[in-house]
């Protein structure tokens, strides 16, 4: 007697087993009625830039940026035809330069291959510049309704939380694992307002850290919650220990104006960048820049007129801003640095500038805020907000890693702040919330930063 064949679950048998997932997610997003610029719309071209600019960025930094960016290039063909200096000037202050070199070469790619549309096939999007996995999803998803699975940190946490599933975040069986459960959701029911969702509830409410699981709409379906343990899924993997970096940058004026060099290294290749040096305590940092401003026929002054601090990742950059000046009378030509250029305020704040160089200029007194112009006091405290929308920190959380040119920082201030009227100058602003932690701030004087007042720069 032979047995009944084993036949195998149909797809719509599946999709029927996550319907009430299904159900709870969208009636939790569609309650939650979030406006953000770039979910009012399906047009690829917003999307894309979105998602690229959302990777390791705040969706509260990012807001407002956006809507700059499509204002100054509205749609693909726009961007295409932009000179890059541009392209980066718009993204200043975002970080991960190379995104926007990306983005821009990604742009022109399409102009060029694909009649000036962003491709709805997720293949051809993946031969484009900057188009990982994930982006490729997520432009094919969010703009095409493509079934692709778009699992960024957000959505990972989410399942891995669900689905009990173990192993260490962005680890290619754990990220395998995800994807399978994420094209199972998206199976049936409407894959863009779904992804949308995930995306939001793990960055509103399935928080790396303490979780919200009291409002979660999938508490009774979390696997990791029934174990007791939400924050142990998924796991991470160790972060590299802090490295401490000394720099001292150089303030060189010539009437209104200010002297910068156009940076030529892996990281902000291309940026401009006040004269500076590292070192491994603010002394010889100093003495380095002294030395290759000798050569150019300038003298570093003893005292810093400012200081502030910067993170890139795990490099902690302690800064310190000295004046310098000529020699002798002469004026300083151009040709003694290698791309250089004197810019004024006004154009400074259309320059492409990373964050690094506009805490410089804060410190050096070159930008303040409460004026016309991104202008600012040389002794001014203040702090930007840095990351993205996997680890939320106020109001936000993360995608990807890293930045070249975000972080955190303060700057010295010697008045209250004031009402900022233009970009630059309301991160001016904000740079000053915060105090220093009780650390002082190292100094040639004092390299170890253990003196002076606990709530100082000193």
């Amino acid at each position: 007697m032979t047995g009944a064949p084993i036949l195998p679950i149909a797809r719509s048998q599946i999709a029927r087993s996550d319907y009430p997932i299904r159900r709870k997610l969208l009636a939790w997003s569609r309650l939650q009625k979030r406006e953000l610029p770039w979910r009012k719309t399906r047009d690829p071209y917003r999307i894309w830039v979105s998602e690229v600019m959302l990777q390791q960025t705040t969706v509260a930094a990012v807001r407002g940026r956006f809507e700059r960016f499509l204002a100054r290039f509205p749609d693909l063909p726009a961007l295409a035809r932009a000179r890059e200096e541009s392209v980066l000037a718009a993204w200043s202050g975002l970080g991960y330069y190379a995104r926007a070199r990306n983005l821009h070469r990604a742009a022109r790619m399409m102009l060029r291959e694909h009649e000036g549309l962003v491709p709805r096939d997720p293949a051809d999007l993946r031969r484009l510049p900057g188009f990982g996995d994930y982006t490729a999803a997520a432009v094919a998803c969010l703009a095409f309704g493509s079934r692709e699975p778009a699992a960024d940190a957000n959505v990972t946490r989410v399942l891995s939380r669900l689905f009990a599933m173990r192993g260490i975040a962005n680890r290619k069986n754990h990220r395998a694992a995800v994807e399978r459960q994420a094209r199972r959701l998206l199976s049936s029911g409407p894959p863009e307002r779904l992804t949308a969702a995930l995306m939001d509830l793990g960055q509103l409410v399935c928080l790396p850290r303490l979780p919200l699981c009291n409002v979660c709409p999938l508490a009774e379906d979390c696997a990791a919650r029934r174990r007791g343990s939400p924050e142990d899924y998924p796991r991470r993997g160790r972060k590299p220990p802090p490295v401490e970096v000394f720099l001292a940058a150089a303030s060189v004026r010539r009437q209104e104006r200010t002297l910068l060099l156009r940076r030529r290294a892996r990281l902000l290749d291309g940026l401009w960048e006040f004269p500076s040096a590292e070192g491994r305590s603010p002394l010889a940092a100093r003495r380095r820049l002294a030395e290759r401003l000798r050569a150019h026929g300038l003298v570093l002054e003893d005292r810093p007129r400012g200081k502030a601090r910067h993170t890139v990742v795990n490099r902690r950059i302690w800064i310190e801003v000295f004046p310098a000046s000529p020699d002798s009378r002469r004026t300083i030509p151009d040709s003694r640095f290698p791309d250089a250029r004197w810019f004024t305020r006004r154009q400074l704040d259309r320059a492409a500038i990373p964050t690094l160089t506009r805490k410089v200029a804060c410190a050096a007194g070159f930008l303040r805020p409460g004026s016309d112009l991104p202008v600012f006091s040389p002794r001014s405290r203040r702090e930007e907000p840095s990351d993205r929308r996997e680890e939320p920190r106020a109001a936000g959380a993360q995608r990807g890693a890293g930045d070249e040119a975000g972080g955190r920082g303060r700057i010295r201030p010697s008045r209250p702040p004031v009402a900022a009227a233009t970009p630059h100058a309301s991160f001016c602003a904000t740079v000053s919330q915060r105090r220093f932690p009780i650390r002082s701030f190292p100094t040639a004087s004092n390299p170890s930063g253990r003196a002076g007042d606990r709530g100082s720069p000193g």
